[in-house]
C-alpha cells in the first residue's frame, strides 16, 4: 500500500470514528468529514459506503448503544489461553 492510500484511509477511519461519537443532533456529516479534509463530499460518502458497509449519515445516526468497534491491531487481542502473550 502506498503512503498516499495509507493517508486516506487512515482519514476516513478517524472520520468514522468521530461520526460514531458525535450527537446527531449537533453535529452534521458535513462539518465532521470537512473536519477531515475530505472536500468532495459525493466522493467521500461512495468511498465510504464501499469501506464500511453504510453511509456516513447513517454512521452518525446510529444509536449510541449500538456502536461495536472491532479493534483489529494484534496489541488488542484479548489473551484466552495460559501461556500465549
Amino acid at each position: 500500500m502506498g503512503p498516499i492510500r495509507f493517508l486516506t484511509l487512515r482519514r476516513m477511519h478517524l472520520a468514522r470514528h468521530a461520526l460514531l461519537r458525535a450527537d446527531p443532533l449537533k453535529s452534521t456529516v458535513t462539518r465532521i468529514v470537512a473536519d477531515h479534509g475530505f472536500w468532495e463530499l459525493g466522493r467521500f460518502s461512495v468511498a465510504y459506503r464501499a469501506l464500511f458497509g453504510e453511509s456516513p449519515s447513517e454512521t452518525l445516526r446510529r444509536p449510541a448503544e449500538r456502536i461495536a468497534i472491532h479493534l483489529n491491531r494484534p496489541s488488542s487481542l484479548v489473551v484466552t489461553e495460559p501461556g500465549y502473550a
